[in-house]
Parts: structure tokens; C-alpha cells; sequence
């Protein structure tokens, strides 16, 4: 039982490699800051009242 490419490893580990380096930072430094925001003001309305 086995895989037809015998470099078939190989290529999965590469290409897991290639999607983890291009996935470190998925959101941009706007969207985060605009989520943060949107957390702790929510959070402050929650606690003030």
C-alpha cells in the first residue's frame, strides 16, 4: 500500500512548508487594529454599565 509518486513526502512537505510561510499573517495591520478597537470598546460599555 502506497502512493504513486515515491518523491510524494517530499512534495507534501514542501508544499506545507511554502502554505506556512505564506500564511503567517493573514490579517493586515488595519483589520487588527479595527478589531481591537471593537473589542475594547465593547469590552468598556459592558463594564461601565
Amino acid at each position: 500500500m502506497g502512493f504513486c509518486s515515491p518523491n510524494y513526502r517530499k512534495t507534501v512537505n514542501e508544499k506545507e512548508k511554502q502554505v506556512n510561510e505564506e500564511g503567517k499573517d493573514t490579517l493586515s495591520f488595519p483589520v487588527k487594529l479595527a478589531l481591537f478597537l471593537t473589542a475594547s470598546v465593547s469590552l468598556l460599555s459592558i463594564i461601565l454599565i
